[in-house]
């Protein structure tokens, strides 16, 4: 018998029920059907509980999904990182929501609370919680198993953390990959990686803990794995302070190439359930999905039992587990817990209900895992717990027990987090853990902004060499304002052994990068004679011309300009130079334009000159650039209005580079100069821009006619990879050659010659939010276009079509993010017939090409 509760909501990526109704998923918005009768029959109209998952404008997908009610009696959800949003409950104001980037949060029915408990990875795809309460989740396309700490920061597959001080962030915590990440993402399919598990998507999750299957299959976590059409099974071991997923024999291969299954789950008899969308298609397709023929699975083993268990199978399976975790999530849940009570646990010899003892009696206290506390946060006043906490990094030794305590620094007010954080850094045993070192500097950022000394002090403390860059960098970055702090740092780094020595000059190199002069600390002299210094030369070199010293800049022209010296020693003084706009940087870069691969630096530091002659030399000296590098020069040279006439004139005049040099995205940038003369000469030099729908639409047209399969067939693949490597590779990656610029093509739908044209003729239809053009003009005149990567309140870092910029703040006059993509369209119709079928057969190929034979 089928009852149809409601078919009257839209965009619905997720159901789960209880709590006196229905919740649903229906991006942008949480919704709950009240049903407190339970018949079946909803009691109103929908509420909203919750809005702001916003639906990417340019990405339609990693929508917000997954509800699944956790031990602790909150209702948790995923979130990917294309469609970022502003979450709360309705009617909440902007500067109150709490900020969304990828990654699991949680709603409290009751309490009407809702916390981001993590940020990163890519499509986050299916979560569950062990026997121990701790939870795991899935992550489709870059690495698969990821442990969830509130307040991580997860890796994602480009860019940094919304946080610019969250420096370096947590991988995956499985010791292994279903594909073979040197071979690329294609070995996903077609059986090519079943050796392996199968392949890199993942969809769904569960931990098998009901009682029904074998013991082998108890506490393992399953995953389906789209390409390989299987379950991978993954065994959860101990590892450090956390945990490592160990890869099992798979389970549930099949045959049938329509198997798609979305999500894989325990049901009340304790056997298991697969949802299968049931089609041949996967992700980015954008037509033939088949709609109609889904399909449920029931995964079997033994005969039914005779009844359900007593507990509802809506709630995590753990609540069913032996011990005295599920009697206190119960009894937490029911309110029958006081602080009183969870303290005694405190004291408990099973690290796990200590963990939940922290995790419970911290439940209240606000989290922000992105900036820190706001100052409207409410902490309650609750000496005691707090006593109890800085026992506990004091004497405990269980690693998960401090990582649980690292997570609850972003739990606390900023003023309370340097006696704890103290207290977790002094234990040499976690120096090279994975992730404590990192959660415990997610929690210190705050104080590092408001209170630079207190965070020094704890650098003198910390035998942990990761963090302690970490805390370096800020306090560099910081040194205008606070000095004291850094030079207290120094101060007592003279006496630190090397490895922490050389974390504490790192760190100052990464927060000085990008600044053009810094007042030199007093106690840097000292340092600078220390162990690490000797060890790293460059690195004093680099910081000595920053804080003024005219002999070290004297010292690096001659390094620059004397051929004795090794080429990477060179490039690296010539930065530095460029990096610190140091006396004299014209004539150095002049005297080293012909010289490989410094003459690509030196290119860099003549952008900075506004005068044609510039231009003109750069020009004369085009051919002179190792062919790779030739595009990251046309950049420069369309950066300036004056650069743009002098490269435009010589194309004219038939002198070092040619139209062909230059793509429609190098173009746009000259036309968006506005200037109607240079404008003319362009279109008279290199023609004119295809701007709308319909004119991309019919080149999609054209192009398709060409390249149909008996056309491709005689196509040469070999002479496609040379071809790919010059238009395709500055940005993208393929079979592991190329550059992580743009996204790694090798996963793409490439088998499909319309996604291929769609993409290569129209690049800016649908571009995700991490790769969209944002447009910087310099004060310097200079007009740069990339993706950024980073930004703080001193340094930008543009990433270019060809290389990596660091630019200060104070040097941007305007900054402005476009819906487009840095990909220039245009490029098939630069290439000729047999060059486009080459190219499209190239991409098309299911694994890499061998260039053909240079002779």
């Amino acid at each position: 018998v089928r009852t149809v509760f409601t078919d009257n909501v839209q965009s619905l990526t997720s159901v789960e029920a209880g709590r006196g109704g229905v919740w649903l998923m229906c991006p942008p918005r949480l919704l709950f059907i009240p049903d407190r009768d339970g018949d079946d029959v909803p009691d109103s109209a929908p509420e909203v509980i919750l809005d702001g998952f916003e639906v990417g404008e340019d990405s339609y997908h990693n929508l917000a999904n997954g509800l699944k009610w956790g031990p602790d009696g909150w209702l948790y959800g995923r979130c990917g990182h294309s469609c970022p949003g502003l979450i709360g409950i309705p009617g909440t104001p902007p500067q109150q929501r709490i900020p969304i980037d990828g990654g699991i949060w949680r709603y409290h029915p009751e309490r009407r609370t809702v916390e981001v408990l993590c940020h990163g990875t890519v499509n986050p795809w299916g979560h569950d919680w062990d026997q121990h309460g701790e939870l795991f989740f899935i992550n489709t396309v870059i690495g698969h198993l990821w442990h969830m700490i509130p307040g991580s920061h997860f890796r994602e597959s480009f860019g940094e953390s919304s946080n610019p001080f969250v420096y370096e962030r947590m991988d995956t915590i499985a010791d292994h990959f279903h594909f073979d990440t040197k071979s690329g993402w294609a070995k996903s399919r077609d059986g090519s990686a079943n050796d392996l598990g199968g392949g890199h998507a993942h969809v769904g999750m569960m931990i098998y803990q009901a009682r029904r299957w074998p013991q082998e299959y108890h506490h393992r976590l399953f995953t389906l794995n789209m390409h390989g059409r299987r379950a991978n099974v993954e065994r959860m071991e101990r590892l450090g302070a956390g945990y490592v997923g160990r890869h099992e024999p798979d389970f549930l291969v099949s045959p049938d190439p329509f198997f798609r299954g979305m999500e894989i789950s325990v049901g009340p008899d304790g056997n298991v359930w697969i949802p299968d969308w049931s089609d041949t298609g996967e992700c980015h397709e954008q037509s033939g999905v088949h709609r109609t023929s889904g399909r449920i699975f029931r995964i079997r083993y033994g005969e039914p039992p005779a009844a359900a268990p007593t507990t509802s199978f809506l709630l995590p399976w753990c609540l069913n587990g032996p011990g005295r975790l599920p009697q206190l999530w119960k009894d937490y849940q029911q309110k029958k817990t006081t602080p009183d009570s969870l303290r005694e646990l405190l004291h408990d010899p099973d690290e796990n209900l200590r963990v939940w003892a922290i995790r419970l009696l911290t439940d209240f206290w606000p989290l922000d895992t992105i900036a820190g506390p706001s100052h409207t946060a409410e902490y309650p006043d609750d000496p005691q717990t707090y006593n109890e906490l800085l026992r506990l990094a004091s004497e405990d030794s269980s690693g998960l027990v401090h990582l649980t305590l690292a997570s609850t620094l972003q739990r606390l007010p900023v003023r309370q987090r340097a006696a704890l954080g103290a207290k977790l850094v002094r234990h040499p045993q976690f120096a090279e853990d994975r992730q404590l070192p990192m959660l415990v500097w997610y929690g210190l950022i705050p104080l590092g902004q408001q209170d630079p000394m207190a965070l020094a002090e704890i650098a003198q403390q910390t035998s942990w060499p990761s963090t302690l860059k970490w805390m370096a960098r800020l306090l560099a970055s910081q040194s205008e304002k606070h000095p004291e702090a850094l030079n207290r740092l120094l101060k007592s780094a003279c006496d630190f052994e090397l490895n922490r020595q050389q974390a504490v000059l790192t760190g100052m190199s990464d927060g000085f990068r990008g600044w053009r002069r810094a007042p030199q600390p007093s106690e840097w002299p000292a340092f600078s004679q220390s162990a690490a210094a000797e060890r790293s030369p460059e690195l004093v070199r680099e910081l000595n011309l920053l804080f003024g010293d005219g002999y070290a800049a004297e010292q690096l022209h001659a390094i620059v300009l004397n051929s004795r010296h090794d080429m990477p020693t060179r490039q690296t003084a010539l930065q530095t130079l460029i990096d610190a706009d140091a006396n004299d940087l014209r004539r150095t870069c002049e005297a080293v334009l012909n010289v490989r691969p410094l003459n690509t630096i030196a290119v860099n530091g003549l952008a900075r000159i506004d005068h044609a002659s510039i231009a003109a030399q750069i020009i004369r000296n085009y051919r002179r650039f190792d062919p790779p590098d030739r595009p990251h020069v046309i950049n420069v040279l369309v950066s300036r209005p004056s650069f743009a006439r002098t490269l435009l004139e010589s194309i004219r005049d038939g002198q070092s580079v040619s139209a062909e040099d230059l793509n429609s995205q190098h173009a746009r940038r000259i036309r968006n100069f506005n200037d109607p003369p240079l404008t003319a000469l362009l279109a008279s030099v290199w023609g004119e821009l295809r701007e709308t729908s319909a004119d991309h639409q019919q080149r999609i047209d054209q192009f398709r006619q060409q390249l149909q399969p008996d056309q491709l067939q005689t196509a040469d693949a070999g002479h496609g990879r040379v071809l790919f490597r010059k238009v395709c590779s500055q940005c993208h990656m393929l079979f592991g050659d190329g550059a992580k610029i743009g996204p790694d093509l090798t996963g793409a739908q490439r088998s499909s010659i319309d996604y291929l044209l769609q993409n290569i003729v129209d690049p800016n239809a649908v571009v995700g939010k991490d790769y969209r053009m944002t447009i910087v003009g310099l004060k310097d005149g200079r007009v740069l276009n990339g993706l950024v990567v980073s930004a703080d309140d001193r340094i930008l870092t543009l990433q270019t079509a060809t290389d990596l910029q660091t630019i200060r703040l104070d040097d941007i006059e305007e900054r402005r993010e476009t819906s487009l993509s840095p990909m220039p369209d245009g490029l098939l119709d630069r290439l000729t017939p047999d060059e486009r079928r080459s190219l499209i057969h190239y991409l098309m190929q299911p694994g890499q090409t061998p260039l053909p034979d240079s002779n």
